[in-house]
C-alpha cells in the first residue's frame, strides 16, 4: 500500500515559462521549485547559450539578462517540443539566428501550424520542413491579429513570447480555453493580457506548484492498490488542467482537495487520496480530453479496473505525441490482457483482469513508460527494479516518491 505525504517538483509547463520571463524581466529573478525534468534543462541550456544568465542551487534558481550574446548557432531541444515551440517564437525576436533541433522523437513531431502563424507574424524561417531541424534569423516582429483553430497551449504561447518584443499590439484569441499559464503570468507581472506587446518588469520572486500531471500517476496508484491513502500538497490545480481529477471523482474515486488557494495567479492545492473500489465507467467528453491530454496514459490503466464501458475518443492530438500514445497505450494494456480496443481518435475499454506481461514496452515515451511502472506496481506488488531512464524527461523523481510512500 501507499501511505503518507508527499511534495513535487514544480509543473514544467509553468517552469518553460517562468523561465522565459525571468530572462525578460530587467533585473535579478529569483525562481523556487523549479522542474528539474530534463525537459525544462533543454529550455536553461538554450538560454544560457544566449548569455541569460541562470544559477540553480537546491532552493531556488535565479535568472537575470545580460546583453544578449549567441554562443552557438545550433540549440539542442531533446525531446522536449515544448522548449522547441516556445524557441521558435523566442529566439528569433530577441535578434537571435540559428537552428533548432531536437532527438529523434521530437524531430518527428509537426511544427507546420505554428510555423504557419509565425510566418504571419514577419518570423523569418528559412527551412521548408513542417519538422525539425528548423533554421530561423533574428526577427521584427509584425503585430497579428490571430485566433486559434488548434487547441495548442504551445502555439499560443509562442506566438505571444514573439509578440513581447513588439512595441505594436497583436491579438491572440484562444477559443479552446487551453492551458492559460503564459497569461496569468503576464498578469502577475502587471501587463495586460488583452493585447500583447513589449511592456517593462522588474525581476519578481515566483514559487511554482507541483506538477499536476506527475501527480497523476502517484494518484493512480494510491486508487488502485488496496489500503492506499496518501497526501500530494501544494499541486497546480488551474482549471484548465484538472479534467483528470474531475473525471476520476465522476467515477466514483475517492479523492478530496483542502487549502485551496491562489498564489501568483494560480490556483493551488492539497491532494488527499484513498484506495478506491467499485469505479465506474465514463465516456470522455472533448472538453474532458482537453484538459486532461497528458494524462490519458494512466487514466487509461485506471479504467481497465472500472465496471462498464470506458470511451476515449476527440484525442487524435496523441498520434502526435512523444510516440504514437494510442497505439503505445492499446499495445501495452493489451500485452497484459486488458479488452480494448483501438479507435481512430481513442480506444474503448472494457473491465479487465490484467497480468503483468515483461513484453511491454515504454516506446521511449516518458508518460508510457510511467504509465508501465503503475501498471508493475499494481500487478506485481512492489517497485521495478528496471528504471526506466527516459521518465526523467519529465519526472525525475517519480522513484523516489514512490519509494517513500510504498509500504
Amino acid at each position: 500500500m501507499l501511505k503518507g505525504t508527499i511534495k513535487l517538483d514544480g509543473d514544467k509547463s509553468l517552469s518553460h515559462r517562468i523561465l522565459i520571463f525571468g530572462a525578460l524581466s530587467n533585473s535579478k529573478s529569483t525562481i523556487y521549485n523549479l522542474s528539474k525534468s530534463d525537459d525544462v534543462k533543454r529550455t536553461i541550456n538554450i538560454l544560457k547559450n544566449c548569455n541569460f544568465k541562470i544559477k540553480t542551487n537546491e532552493k531556488f534558481t535565479t535568472v537575470y539578462k545580460s546583453k544578449i550574446n549567441q554562443k552557438i548557432k545550433k540549440f539542442y531541444c531533446g525531446n522536449s517540443g515544448t522548449t522547441a515551440r516556445f524557441m521558435i517564437g523566442f529566439l528569433p525576436s530577441i535578434g537571435i539566428s540559428g537552428t533548432l533541433y531536437g532527438d529523434k522523437s521530437l524531430s518527428k513531431r509537426p511544427m507546420k501550424r505554428l510555423l504557419d502563424s509565425l510566418l504571419k507574424m514577419n518570423v523569418k524561417i528559412k527551412t521548408n520542413k513542417e519538422t525539425l531541424p528548423i533554421q530561423f534569423e533574428k526577427s521584427n516582429i509584425n503585430p497579428i491579429n490571430f485566433t486559434l483553430n488548434h487547441p495548442s497551449a504551445q502555439i499560443k504561447s509562442a506566438l505571444i513570447f514573439a509578440a513581447l518584443s513588439s512595441k505594436e499590439t497583436s491579438i491572440i484569441k484562444d477559443p479552446f480555453k487551453t492551458r492559460n499559464h503564459t497569461e496569468n503570468i503576464i498578469k502577475f507581472l502587471g501587463g495586460t493580457t488583452e493585447g500583447y506587446k513589449k511592456f517593462s518588469f522588474k525581476g519578481f520572486n515566483y514559487t511554482i506548484p507541483g506538477d499536476i500531471s506527475s501527480a497523476s500517476f502517484i494518484i493512480a496508484a494510491a486508487l488502485l492498490v488496496k489500503g492506499s491513502n496518501i497526501k500530494i500538497k501544494n499541486v497546480l490545480f488551474n482549471e484548465t488542467r484538472t479534467g483528470f481529477i474531475k473525471v476520476l471523482q465522476r467515477m466514483g474515486a475517492n479523492i478530496q482537495l483542502s487549502n485551496i488557494r491562489i498564489e501568483c495567479f494560480e490556483k493551488v492545492a492539497d491532494i488527499n487520496v484513498q484506495y478506491s473500489t467499485n469505479l465506474k465507467s465514463v465516456a470522455l467528453k472533448k472538453s474532458d480530453i482537453l484538459n486532461m491530454i497528458d494524462e490519458i496514459p494512466i487514466f487509461a490503466l485506471i479504467a481497465c479496473f472500472a465496471k462498464g464501458e470506458t470511451r476515449v475518443n476527440h484525442a487524435a492530438e496523441l498520434r502526435y505525441k512523444e510516440s504514437d500514445r494510442i497505439k503505445s497505450i492499446v499495445f501495452n494494456l493489451q500485452k497484459c490482457g486488458a479488452k480494448i480496443t483501438e479507435m481512430k481518435e481513442g480506444f474503448i475499454i472494457n473491465k479487465s483482469k490484467l497480468l503483468y506481461n515483461t513484453s511491454i514496452k515504454s516506446f521511449q515515451d516518458h508518460r508510457i513508460a510511467m504509465m508501465c511502472e503503475i501498471l508493475y506496481l499494481v500487478i506485481q506488488g512492489g517497485i521495478n527494479h528496471n528504471k526506466h531512464k527516459i521518465i526523467d524527461t519529465s519526472f525525475p523523481d517519480f522513484y523516489k516518491h514512490l519509494g517513500s510512500l510504498y509500504e
